[in-house]
Order: C-alpha cells, then structure tokens, then sequence
C-alpha cells in the first residue's frame, strides 16, 4: 500500500531484553540479512550492544538499504528512584541512533513501560481480576510526568517520541491504556499502536485506531493467539510462559483479527511504518533456515493483505 513501508525488529528473532545472551540468537549481521531478503524494508534496535558500534551498523543498514526506526525504550516510569538512570540510557540510545541511522528517516523514539514488575510478570494477561497488581493510585502522576520528561528529552534531541503500551507493565489493559494516553500530552508522545499487546491487554485495536488514530504515529502488526494466553492463564505461569508458550504467532494465525485491523488502516489513510514484530523466545528448532523462512511467510502474508 502506498504510504506504508513494511519493517521487522530482533524480538522477531528472540532477541529483546527478557533474552539477552540467548546462545540460540543469530549474529547481527545474519539477522540482517534475513531481513532483507524476507522484504523488510527497514528495522528498529534490539538490546544495547546487540548491533555493535553505531558505524558498524550503519555500514551494515546502508549495504542492505534497510533503514533504522527507532528504538524500544523501556523505563521505569513510577519509580522515581530510577528515573535518572533510566534516561541517561535513552538518551545514549538516541545518540547511537543519530550516528547509525544510514539514509534520512528519522528514527522515533519507542517508549514503554518496563516490564519488570513481579505482579505484573505473573499476572500479565489477567490485570482486571488482581487489583493487587494494579499501580498504586499516587505512582500514577510520577509515571505521565516522567513519560512526558521522556518525550521532553527525546524532543530536545530531535526525536519524536511515541509510548508503546505493553504486556506486563503498567499500560497493559485497556483501561491502563486509556487513562494514560487521556493523560498525556500527545504533543510530546503520541502511540504506538501495538495489535498483538492491544489484544493481549483486552482491548480492541480496531478501536483503539478508531478513537486515537490522530496520534498514532508508529504501528506494530502482531498476532495474538488467545487460546494459548487462556492456557497460560489457568496455569499461572505468567509472562515469561506466555513468551515460551508462543502467543506472538506468525501472522494470520492468532485471533487479533489482523484482516479487519488493515481495513481500518487503510480505510483511514494512515501512512507511516508498519513493524512486525513476533516477541518470541526461541528454541532448538529455530533454525536460521527455519528463521527465515518463518520471516518470508510473514512479509508474503502482508502483501496478501495489500500491504
């Protein structure tokens, strides 16, 4: 579809935060090369460190001519105590970005939440029924005021900035997910509309494209297998299982109802990035051959959707 340029991230290959040092994880370089030849036009960041120094990667991006998006930025934003520390480290990723970025797109700054909370990781999925997980009601202005010193920082170096809500932090039901984004400033971060992590928190991406798609400015396209977050549900065994278990599944597989969320899209002539992203912890099976082609059936399955 015009206007909309197609682009992948690491976590497609197991490679976020929650599995740093994964001896299964390909090599930068191999990962890039996968990512061009399954189509992807571009990609954001995986975890500092992963790709190397910052001229090394442009090389990398510029020989492939896949551009760089942006980067996930997880924060601890109710928790004054770590509001220093964690900027000073998006601000570095910002800096790497300015020097890795290979053509002219500008790379967003992707803000979240950060998962690390140990209710939230246990009850990821099931937020409405255990108000014991819930953010204290006096943490919730510390958490808008750093997001919005977030975007603030992000702005001052040139950056747009946008908050990815997610499973297992603070923004993850629709509830959550509303009342952040009715406080916020959007002029200083707008959303990153995330289908798989939408789904997975109870809401409805269709809707929300509906009511925030004037400041939705980046789009993640994940499927979300509920019968799989419904199995790990009665098990208890929280985020992490939810991971190993596969609920990111290769598109057209889950229940996020993608089909009708890429109406919508383009019903709304909305232009921008759309990223895939399968978060996804790997195993013995994924092969690099096995990768690849898992890569391929995912851009293939978008271009069957006119995108």
């Amino acid at each position: 579809m015009d206007g909309i340029k197609v682009a992948n991230a690491p976590v497609s290959w197991g490679v976020f935060e929650q599995t740093e040092g994964d001896p299964l994880a390909l090599a930068p370089e191999v990962m890039l090369d996968q990512m061009a030849a399954a189509g992807y036009a571009g990609t954001e960041l995986g975890p500092p460190g992963y790709f190397r120094e910052a001229a090394w990667l442009r090389e990398q991006l510029a020989q492939r001519s896949l551009s760089l998006l942006g980067n996930f930025m997880p924060q601890r934003f109710s928790r004054a105590e770590h509001a220093a520390d964690d900027r000073a480290e998006m601000i570095a990723s910002l800096e790497y970005m300015l020097e890795a970025r290979p053509d002219d797109v500008m790379p967003l700054a992707i803000l979240a939440d950060a998962s690390v909370e140990p209710e939230r990781m246990r009850w990821a999925g099931q937020i409405p029924d255990h108000p014991e997980a819930a953010l204290p009601p006096d943490r919730f202005q510390l958490m808008i005021d750093n997001m919005h010193r977030a975007g603030e920082a992000a702005h001052e170096h040139g950056f747009d900035a946008v908050l990815h809500y997610h499973a297992a932090s603070y923004v993850e039901s629709e509830a959550e997910i509303r009342a952040v984004f009715d406080a916020l400033d959007t002029s200083l971060v707008g959303m990153c509309l995330d289908t798989g992590h939408a789904l997975f928190g109870g809401a409805d991406p269709v809707q929300l494209l509906a009511d925030y798609g004037d400041i939705v400015r980046h789009i993640h396209i994940k499927d979300c297998d509920l019968a799989v977050l419904a199995e790990v549900g009665r098990s208890g065994g929280g985020m992490n299982e939810a991971w190993d278990r596969g609920v990111f599944c290769r598109l057209g597989h889950g229940t996020a109802g993608l089909e009708t969320f890429l109406d919508a899209v383009r019903e709304r002539g909305w232009t921008g990035w759309m990223v895939v992203e399968q978060d996804r912890f790997l195993k013995p099976s994924d092969t690099p051959e096995a990768l690849l082609a898992l890569h391929t059936a995912n851009r293939e399955w978008l271009r069957e959707q006119g995108f």
